[in-house]
């Protein structure tokens, strides 16, 4: 079992380098921050929907070394970790799951002239969620098939060919999760539809061949080569993958040329 905060691993049982133990909240639910308002002149409250708290997270962790300057080294290192962004966090134990993560905290006891140092780490996911990475599905633009030739000789064999241009991606997890999607020119236009809900995702400019551009739907924006290419969304019908389903996505490109392409990813999440 093992915490990789950023660049440093924690083993929970080792004899040397970085041990942690008393793992807390890295799993189950957090609070709802919507308060009720009660019903003035009937029991019970109004209906709303739950929105999630942010999560906190803590460990011990200790750096067992042969000399006290090796502890003094570890322990910059790991008050140097988050000190200026949000860093990845991953736990392995019974599966591999990961979270974006603050560093709120790196509260360190006296270890100055000791072969052992203990810190406490206090973190804070401003997503609660937990997820596994999910792969990468791709699909060329809709074809044709081969079509039913007349008159009809039975038994009748269904001509194969064609392509659908879609593609599935499933969230097998017990929380919602949000998909991103790539789009590889060349192409003058594109929309995405998601079969099932009717949703759709609009990006009206052209694609050259070779270039990419990535659509993630957690933060509502559209990059290319890490410029904001957003301004060139349409519809923007954002809807998160529910849990422990499947969302189908229908691609469909104006001009194609080259070798267009629709890659779309979902990690599955728990809270």
């Amino acid at each position: 079992m093992t915490i990789l905060l950023d660049t440093i691993t924690f083993q929970k049982h080792a004899t040397s380098g970085w041990v942690y133990s008393g793992l807390t909240d890295w799993r189950g639910q957090v609070g709802n921050k919507v308060a009720i308002t009660q019903r003035p002149q009937a029991p019970g409250g109004f209906p709303s929907d739950p929105i999630r708290t942010s999560r906190a997270i803590s460990f011990t962790a200790s750096y067992l070394a042969d000399t006290a300057a090796d502890v003094e080294a570890a322990m910059d290192e790991l008050a140097a970790v988050g000190a200026d962004e949000s860093v990845l966090m991953t736990v392995t134990q019974s599966d591999t799951t990961w979270r974006w993560v603050s560093v709120e905290v790196a509260a360190a006891a006296d270890h100055f002239d000791r072969s052992t140092g203990t810190a406490t780490v206090d973190l804070i996911a401003i997503d609660p969620r937990r997820y596994a990475t999910g792969g990468w599905q791709e699909t060329a633009p809709p074809t044709a098939g081969d079509g039913v030739v007349w008159p009809l000789v039975w038994p009748l064999v269904w001509p194969g060919g064609g392509n659908p241009g879609r593609v599935s991606l499933t969230n097998s997890g017990k929380a919602p999760s949000s998909p991103v999607f790539q789009l590889v020119g060349g192409m003058g236009s594109a929309v995405i539809t998601c079969v099932d809900t009717g949703a759709r995702i609009g990006f009206d400019r052209a694609i050259a061949s070779g270039q990419t551009v990535e659509i993630d739907v957690a933060s509502r924006r559209a990059t290319q080569g890490g410029n904001d290419v957003s301004r060139w969304l349409r519809y923007r019908e954002w809807q998160e993958v529910p849990a422990g389903t499947t969302r189908r996505y229908q691609l469909a490109v104006t001009s194609p040329s080259g070798s267009p392409l629709l890659r779309g990813k979902v990690d599955s999440a728990w809270w």
